[in-house]
């Protein structure tokens, strides 16, 4: 009797978009003094304290506020890979994230289409006083351009609750996940044919 062999499930080797690239797709219009750099060692309390200001409450709503332990999975978020800094007149105002994620082929992996290369888009917050100013837009339509760009669909999602929904479908996100605690969005390319 001769045994099969087991599929393996497919891994993604993931790589964070630098800083400099980004920073070339903010658009024309983006607001003055808006730039983005890579987040260092020093910049940890920094990352948790924003994600205190934009997501706290949300994170109640879902799951209630347990300080430790949302201190617990920042750590290991920015251990993971650290996000990018959105800065205004060089001062920290903001974070966002954008990965790559690129399917490690093995001869017995399952293959579908959930693993085909694509971007991961997280992380993206702004403290409070600096949200409705064109700072978030401009940072999402750098994204966007990298995904038309790249040729990449970029996904992301978001907790329940989050009042993001509506500008993320402005861009084009579209809803293709969602449950009583996450919501999940993809964009897909521009597949324009340029002449």
């Amino acid at each position: 009797m001769s045994r099969g062999i087991k599929p393996q499930p497919i891994t993604m080797k993931r790589q964070r978009v630098g800083a400099a690239y980004l920073q070339q797709l903010l658009p024309a219009d983006k607001p003055d003094g808006l730039s983005l750099i890579a987040a260092t060692p020093r910049h940890e309390r920094f990352v948790f304290e924003l994600k205190k200001a934009a997501e706290r409450e949300a994170v109640t709503q879902v799951f209630g506020w347990d300080e430790a332990l949302q201190y617990q999975l920042h750590l290991a978020e920015w251990l993971d890979c650290k996000p990018l800094l959105i800065l205004m007149d060089g001062i920290p105002i903001g974070s966002v994230l954008l990965e790559t994620m690129e399917p490690e082929f093995h001869p017995t992996a399952e293959q579908n289409s959930a693993k085909l290369p694509h971007s991961y888009f997280s992380r993206f917050f702004l403290l409070p006083q600096w949200q409705g100013r064109g700072i978030g837009s401009a940072v999402l339509r750098a994204v966007i351009a990298w995904s038309d760009k790249a040729h990449r669909s970029c996904c992301l999602t978001y907790l329940q609750g989050n009042p993001v929904s509506g500008s993320y479908r402005r861009f084009g996100f579209e809803t293709i996940t969602e449950d009583s605690q996450f919501v999940t969005m993809v964009y897909h390319p521009n597949t324009k044919t340029i002449l």
